[in-house]
């Protein structure tokens, strides 16, 4: 091992649309859609269409619910692109006041309510917010389960070349014990695990610290500035405050 090995002493210290088939005007023809008459204070309805199935294709549902005051998101925002008005994603008077005009100059009942008819008529496409919000989800269950894992073993005493909580642990030895327990497999010294991470300006909880470049010690980011660790012989695993900015900080 060099002296840059990981063993060491540390320092102390929604709304979607269906896909427009041939069978479309059919579909739309179909479904029934109470608008509310104009200062009328009724909900609006909220419509399920589901395209056919057909032999040898996968099936698919969208819900197409009626846009109006009160709602948010991503087909908001497009109503609000379409009619010309602040793009804020969220409906409110001026939203309904500028749809009312462009549904009166495309021959639309002028009500202000964006139904199935007048979002056809806009093109209004289905968002992948519910796909980017799935993602970012399984990064934080990702991210949450390490810090609770690296959690478990407070208390674990460090020892100089350990890898498990039975014999102790030293820096490296812990996070990469930590990590294989989620199935990552890390390199076995500090410098080669911060060789081996994806480098990132903006740590999460469950990311890596290391300390100086070559690393000369690593712990397990746990958020607001602190780091759960192995750091030194006499001591043992714990939750502390990072004690210098000279850190970097990578991910798995």
């Amino acid at each position: 091992m060099t002296a840059y090995d990981g063993r060491h002493r540390a320092p102390k210290s929604t709304l979607s649309l269906s896909r427009m088939g041939a069978t479309a005007a059919t579909s739309l023809a179909a479904v029934a859609v109470a608008v509310p008459a104009a200062g009328a204070a009724s909900a609006a309805p909220s419509v399920a269409a589901t395209p056919s199935a057909t032999s040898g294709t996968s099936t698919s549902t969208a819900t197409i619910r009626t846009l109006w005051l009160g709602h948010r998101g991503g087909l908001v925002k497009q109503v609000q692109r379409k009619v010309g008005v602040g793009v804020d994603g969220v409906y409110g008077p001026r939203t309904k006041a500028a749809v009312k005009r462009w549904q009166k100059r495309h021959g639309l009942v002028a009500d202000g309510v964006v139904g199935p008819r007048t979002a056809a008529k806009m093109g209004l496409r289905a968002t992948t917010t519910k796909k980017k919000a799935s993602r970012s989800s399984a990064r934080t269950s990702t991210t949450t389960g390490i810090v609770s894992t690296a959690a478990r073993y407070y208390g674990t005493r460090y020892r100089y070349g350990g890898t498990s909580p039975t014999s102790g642990f030293d820096c490296s030895g812990f996070t990469g014990y930590v990590y294989k327990k989620h199935g990552k497999a890390l390199p076995r010294t500090a410098e080669q695990q911060r060789r081996a991470a994806s480098k990132t300006s903006n740590p999460q909880p469950g990311d890596l610290v290391f300390f100086g470049a070559p690393a000369y010690h690593v712990g397990i980011y746990a958020g607001a500035g602190k780091i759960i660790d192995s750091g030194r012989s006499g001591t043992s695993v714990s939750k502390r405050a990072i004690w210098t900015n000279q850190v970097s900080y990578g991910r798995f």
